[in-house]
């Protein structure tokens, strides 16, 4: 039986029709010059052939007290979680946002295996849109990353399709052996012991963050106490999405112009590309965003192996050159706790505090606590070009969760020469949400010409245009 962890069993527990926990893949495939036929048929009935893997034959049970499980369904039928759709011709990208918008603020059916995908053609050029949905709670991004890799070549001379739903081999377990009664007393002490480390370990973390809340130093801010009252709204299962693409090899030579890593620019830029927005409708706080930010454990076992944790941005009248040396502060000394927490510590902490207003909003409570007013993700990504039967793959963008004591996610995934941003909100809650993928790129714009030293700038410009992002933004929908 497949192992689930505390986060995991949250996501199961406290997931509603408002907040779906579904995640995935929204991949757009270029047929092969003078391919013959119709490409997404002939994708998706090879697609069919293939084996259906781990985590995809998951089926979701329950225990003798109504606890979710695990178990795995030898017989599963891809054929069943397979749809495909043709929009109007020629389709925009923001017509195939807003289409995979509605299919993504739906639940996934848990009576059978918990995922779906989406083979949608109509597009312009003649391209394939992938779009696949996956419940949160049986894959972490990371994961989601190497299902990817997995499932895309390398090569466009490699004609072997593979599928979503093959998931990533593991290697075989050992049968567990019986335990004696001694060894079975002497588990469940040690266990128990393991769990009042952890609470004590919580107790230390909380103190910890409540002495920032009075101008002691550290790490990590308080949700509810800290958190400025923008993105705000009622939770409805309705979503907005859309997408920018920044060059990769600009992000990283800024990053390292500025001694920061490349996830320190992706939230220096998103920051202020949120700060813009705000201003746009006079709604700048006088206080920094707070940002949720997953972080991966070494240690963790079983299922979603990650610690969220909340931390300040910018102020609110930085520049983003400024914005990105104080943030590049605040992600190191959260990296630097990782040291000292157990990963036990920090999932509990991770469970409780996005736990409580997910109970709130189940309960018909309108206004939940806050966690933060953004999570922001960077899952790593597929380093080169990726193809599918012989199709090139121009974009793999990532469609997110929005949880919980949050309006806002934005999720990065790097796709060889692409730094692709995906920005998933809850339907009205972010004002003038269609311009926050334009405004990032505008970001990192002025953050190059202001963190690059200008020979740097002239030799990258040199010989070609540079383009800053390409956006793809929905109208705002709204759904009872």
């Amino acid at each position: 039986m497949p192992a689930l962890s505390v986060i995991d069993l949250a996501m199961f527990l406290l997931e509603t029709a408002e907040r779906p926990y579904n995640i995935g893949p929204l991949a757009i495939i270029a047929p092969p010059a003078n391919f013959r036929g119709n490409f997404a048929d002939k994708l998706l009935e090879r697609m069919l052939k293939r084996p259906v893997g781990a985590p995809f034959n998951y089926r979701l049970g329950s225990s003798a007290l109504g606890i979710p499980t695990l178990d795995i369904d030898d017989k599963a039928d891809a054929r069943q979680h397979v749809q495909r759709l043709t929009l109007e011709a020629p389709a925009s990208m923001e017509q195939l946002c807003a289409t995979v918008s509605k299919l993504h603020e739906v639940r996934i059916n848990r009576s059978g295996l918990l995922w779906e995908l989406y083979v949608i053609d109509g597009l312009e050029g003649g391209k394939v849109a992938l779009y696949g949905k996956v419940h949160h709670a049986i894959i972490d991004g990371r994961t989601f990353v190497q299902v990817v890799s997995n499932w895309f070549a390398p090569a466009a001379s490699d004609k072997t399709v593979r599928a979503l739903w093959e998931g990533v081999p593991k290697a075989p377990r050992k049968a567990p052996a019986k335990l004696s009664l001694a060894e079975f007393v002497g588990g469940t002490i040690r266990q128990t012991a393991a769990t009042t480390a952890s609470a004590f370990g919580l107790y230390k973390l909380l103190a910890r963050q409540a002495l920032t809340t009075v101008g002691v130093d550290s790490a990590l801010t308080v949700p509810v106490l800290g958190v400025p009252k923008v993105f705000q709204g009622e939770a409805v299962a309705g979503r907005e999405f859309g997408f920018c693409t920044l060059p990769i090899a600009q992000v990283k030579a800024v990053a390292k112009a500025q001694s920061a890593s490349v996830n320190d620019v992706f939230l220096a830029v998103v920051d202020a590309a949120m700060a813009r927005l705000l201003a746009d409708s006079n709604d700048l706080p006088a206080e920094p965003l707070v940002a949720d930010m997953p972080l991966a454990l070494k240690d963790a076992k079983g299922g979603n192996q990650i610690a969220v944790l909340q931390f300040p941005l910018g102020a609110p009248q930085m520049s983003v050159l400024q914005r990105l040396a104080a943030i590049r502060i605040q992600a190191g000394r959260v990296k630097d706790m990782l040291k000292h927490e157990s990963a036990s510590t920090l999932m509990l902490y991770t469970t409780l505090v996005h736990g409580v207003p997910a109970l709130l909003e189940k309960m018909g409570m309108h206004e939940s606590m806050r966690v933060s007013n953004v999570l922001i993700s960077n899952p790593f990504g597929l380093l080169e070009e990726r193809y599918l039967m012989g199709g090139r793959v121009e974009l793999a963008l990532p469609m997110a969760v929005v949880a919980a004591g949050q309006m806002l996610n934005v999720t990065a995934v790097t796709a060889a020469d692409k730094f692709q941003i995906g920005f998933l909100a809850v339907a009205g809650a972010v004002p003038q949400f269609e311009r926050l993928a334009g405004y990032t790129g505008d970001a990192f714009e002025e953050l190059k010409q202001a963190g690059l030293p200008p020979v740097t700038q002239s030799r990258r410009s040199a010989g070609r245009k540079t383009e800053p992002g390409t956006s793809a933004r929905p109208r705002a929908r709204k759904t009872a």
